[in-house]
């Protein structure tokens, strides 16, 4: 929480002159000296440390967080909190649409980086085809551009909640949140109504320093909560990494296991072969060249077939003699 006294030594006690307050700010104030409402700090810290831990939670979630200041005394301060985490941002002026609309918005957006684009290249390429005096006035609409969508370049859905200085001036701001459903945590002075804010910090916002201690401390627990987001992302990677490892080492068991012999596998049939089966079968084997045997040419199958005719030939002269002598 705050320390009560560099909250008063910042200022953020003095509001605004009696007759120029809003009633429902009533319960965040004090009393009133020389015409002038005194805010209760103690409220302020309260408030500021319940919003610290709501923007916490939301940078934890990841989701971005808008800042919005255009008042003069918050632009530097509001500037320099986005920036840190490279958070969409709004101090010139708040582009009517920006929440409601945000597709006309991106058409700004585009545009913008597209002229800075063709700026850049006709410095360094001799051959672009825009005259000088056209250049000119690409660099004017930049200007204005950069000024009023130039911090909204890296505004993305969804948008976790937006941070807002001054609420009255900021009144389109916080409609414009309503309407999309998004929290609004905002600095409130005493002439300024809270309808519509969802955390309000009693704080004077027409000084930089009160302004400023109140947004240090935001910015701090959105830092807690962005270190949060990244730690629980590292642990959530190493899990992953953890498990797949597993699921890979058990795939491989499960792999090296081989299957049981026979098992799936239908028995051979057992029919019975007849006796004239098996001896064709063995006829035909043995007539059939043994495997590795070297096959025999055409010619030498010829002089063993004439070889075989010669010794039949014989076979019946013989026994032609035997009938004869038998005679």
């Amino acid at each position: 929480m705050l320390d009560l006294k560099k909250l008063v030594e910042a200022g953020v006690q003095f509001g605004h002159q009696t007759w120029r307050w809003s009633p429902n700010m009533r319960q965040y104030i004090w009393g009133k000296k020389d015409g002038v409402h005194l805010i209760d700090v103690s409220k302020t810290a309260l408030q500021a440390q319940k919003a610290a831990e709501f923007l916490e939670s939301v940078a934890a979630e990841g989701k971005q967080i808008l800042w919005v200041g255009t008042k003069r005394p918050a632009q530097e301060v509001i500037k320099t909190a986005a920036e840190r985490f490279k958070a969409p941002h709004a101090t010139h002026r708040w582009v009517g649409g920006t929440l409601t609309n945000f597709s006309q918005v991106k058409k700004s957006v585009a545009k913008l980086l597209h002229l800075e684009e063709v700026i850049a290249n006709a410095a360094t390429d001799e051959r672009q085809m825009y005259t000088k005096k056209e250049l000119g006035v690409f660099q004017k609409v930049v200007a204005r551009l950069r000024s009023s969508v130039g911090g909204l370049i890296n505004l993305r859905w969804p948008v976790g909640a937006v941070v807002v200085v001054d609420a009255k001036k900021e009144a389109t701001a916080i409609k414009e949140a309503a309407v999309m459903g998004v929290p609004v945590v905002a600095l409130v002075d005493t002439n300024s109504s809270p309808d519509g804010i969802s955390i309000v910090i009693p704080a004077n916002d027409d000084i930089e320093r009160s302004i400023r201690i109140i947004i240090d401390e935001l910015v701090e627990a959105v830092a807690r909560g962005k270190e949060r987001a990244k730690e629980e992302h590292a642990e959530e990677s190493l899990e992953n990494k953890s498990a797949a490892m597993a699921v890979g080492e058990s795939e491989e068991e499960g792999g090296s296991l081989r299957r049981p012999a026979g098992r799936g596998r239908r028995a051979p049939s057992t029919r019975r072969v007849s006796s004239g089966e098996q001896e064709k079968a063995e006829r035909k084997a043995s007539s059939a060249p043994k495997k590795g045997a070297p096959q025999k040419t055409v010619a030498e199958k010829a002089v063993v077939r004439s070889k075989a005719v010669e010794q039949n030939a014989e076979v019946v002269v013989e026994e032609k003699v035997v009938a004869a002598d038998a005679e």
